[in-house]
């Protein structure tokens, strides 16, 4: 599976559940998050303020809400070691990713 196909997985899985996404940081360490994209769970955005441009989009990162940290994350998909929620058990993630 390619890691654009890979992210659509995810954000599907993620705007229907909340997930455990085992990754590894750019630091290296290792980190288990509890994240969604749930409507309903995501805080109230204020508005944009004039003149703001969003960053372009990019394929290997996935954008998230911690359910436990209260705030927004991210994570590269290639650094996932495991995905888990109700809707989907990817326990090795990395030997799922081609290219």
């Amino acid at each position: 599976m390619k890691v654009g196909e890979m992210k659509k997985e995810m954000v599907y899985v993620l705007k229907e559940s909340v997930a455990t996404v085992t990754f590894i940081k750019k630091d290296g360490t290792e980190r288990v998050m509890q994240a969604t994209l749930q409507t309903e769970l995501l805080p109230i955005q204020k508005p944009k303020p004039e003149g703001f441009v969003a960053k372009k989009p990019n394929d290997e990162v996935v954008a998230v809400f911690d359910t436990e940290a209260n705030d927004f994350r991210s994570f590269r998909i290639d650094s996932v070691i495991s995905f888990f929620s109700n809707k989907v058990a990817m326990p090795d993630v990395r030997g799922l990713i081609n290219g």
